[in-house]
């Protein structure tokens, strides 16, 4: 029996070899050019959309009040999105000053946040708990602990047996 030599010709392993490197090239390139697309949870469609899927869950809203300039914004939302429970019990909703048709306005000229409008003027965010008909439960300002996830939790807990 004769063997077969195979024979290869060095500019096909070549050019297959090129032609890896090109594509791998190419697709690093088109992966760094195009970052994949995040949800934000914060943001929702609108105030009673927001009330109505509470309702319909059992769940309280989280919200924060987010003035244009903001300084604290990105700590306040790493914070709470750090807190594992508290997304699971929450619905999470943002009121920004920069959205056409917000509640921001509403909110300055509200009495419940009357103490509060110095720090958005201040450029501090306002964060607090609402139930599904505009009852707030807590608001506070600042970066939030282990002490006001605990309040957080608790207040859940409440929610969820009534």
């Amino acid at each position: 029996m004769k063997k077969r030599k195979i024979q290869t010709s060095w500019k096909g392993i070549g050019g297959i070899a090129l032609s890896l490197v090109s594509a791998s090239w190419l697709g690093f390139y088109l992966w760094t050019m195009f970052p994949p697309s995040t949800v934000d949870r914060w943001k929702q469609t609108s105030d009673s959309s927001v009330r109505h899927q509470a309702e319909k869950e059992g769940k309280l809203i989280l919200f924060l009040v987010e003035p244009k300039s903001c300084i604290d914004c990105e700590e306040v939302r790493k914070a709470f999105e750090g807190f594992s429970e508290v997304q699971n019990s929450f619905l999470l909703y943002t009121i920004q000053e920069t959205e056409p048709n917000s509640r921001y306005e509403a909110i300055l000229l509200d009495d419940r946040f009357e103490e509060f409008s110095s720090s958005l003027k201040e450029g501090k965010v306002v964060w607090g708990v609402l139930n599904d008909s505009d009852e707030i439960l807590a608001i506070q300002t600042g970066i939030p602990g282990t002490k006001e996830e605990s309040i957080l939790l608790k207040l859940s807990e409440k929610n969820r047996f009534r």
